[in-house]
């Protein structure tokens, strides 16, 4: 099977390339981020091939329709990075992330597409949610990951660019390769090194239901393998928990007596959880991996490549 991995020089990306099928053959895209080359060489990834491109520019990405021609799938990760910023820099966020996805689909051809959009749709929303829950993001990372998704229907249903297709409203990862500012490492790394204090943004009550990479990249797969569905799903552990609780089990996890605070107000609030089983009851995929374990192997991570106290991730 041919597949593009768009964003594939991201924290989802590197561990899509590492856990992929060795009998598919993947175009691993990125744009700006150095490094992808060395990491399929280091890795022997050699079904693995890096092609730079701007899936925003349009000679770029008709650059890349000749290079793969038509694939089998796409499982499309590139987007914004930091969704607290879109508030910031809406503009730059459109472009990321819903600019870069149509330009991508006037010239790439795909028979089969997996979209990762995000549970910050439901943006505004408190209680159980799933996709047939109205939904009026004010975040603008929420309303482009929205548009996106109305863009891929768009693409499959009136273009016919895309044969079936996915929008995966996905709660989030932590694990290997996660971003140094991101919750989960920050804080793992912060406890490590030694701090005890631990100011939080807002009241640290609001809620997050990420999952271990390995989960999540085993859910992705298994969709871009599954043709023959179109339609939005959501995927989360299900087992929504609090910032604090974060900080509190890292700790407890790491023998540490912490003090926690509050301050300021943060731009993603959330109190909602879905409650969507498409995942599990058509798809059989369910996390697996408890918050604890996942925490426990991203610290073994850590200290496996040197990533320990007092060395940067």
């Amino acid at each position: 099977m041919r597949v593009i991995v768009t964003g594939a020089s991201g924290f989802i990306g590197h561990n899509v390339l590492l856990r992929a099928p060795r009998e598919w053959e993947l175009f691993a895209i990125y744009h700006s981020t150095p490094g992808l080359e060395e990491f399929v060489r280091r890795h022997g990834l050699t079904h693995v091939h890096p092609v730079r491109c701007d899936l925003t520019n349009v000679a770029n990405a008709g650059e890349l329709a000749r290079r793969t021609g038509p694939v089998d799938a796409c499982l499309y990760l590139a987007a914004n990075g930091d969704p607290a910023k879109s508030a910031d820099r809406p503009a730059l966020d459109l472009r990321l992330n819903t600019l870069a996805l149509v330009t991508f689909l006037e010239h790439v051809q795909v028979g089969h597409l997996v979209y990762l959009s995000s549970g910050a749709v439901y943006d505004g929303l408190s209680g159980e949610v799933t996709p047939a829950a109205p939904v009026a993001p004010r975040l603008p990372y929420g309303i482009s990951k929205l548009a996106s998704e109305q863009y891929v229907r768009f693409f499959a249903e009136r273009r016919h660019a895309i044969g079936t297709y996915v929008n995966v409203r996905f709660f989030g990862a932590y694990g290997p390769y996660e971003p140094p500012r991101k919750i989960t490492m920050r804080y793992l790394r912060a406890v490590i090194n030694g701090q005890r204090e631990f100011p939080i943004r807002g009241d640290g009550e609001n809620l997050i239901d990420f999952m271990y990479i390995d989960d999540a990249v085993d859910g992705f797969l298994k969709l871009t393998a599954a043709s023959g569905f179109s339609g939005t799903v959501d995927f989360a552990s299900g087992e929504p928990v609090s910032v604090n609780h974060v900080v509190q089990t890292m700790a407890r996890l790491l023998g540490a007596d912490v003090t926690v605070t509050h301050e300021g107000r943060t731009e993603e609030y959330i109190t909602f959880r879905t409650v969507d089983p498409t995942m599990r009851q058509r798809f059989g995929i369910t996390p697996r991996i408890s918050f604890e374990d996942g925490i426990r192997r991203l610290q073994q991570f850590l200290v496996r490549e040197g990533h320990g106290a007092g060395q940067p991730a």
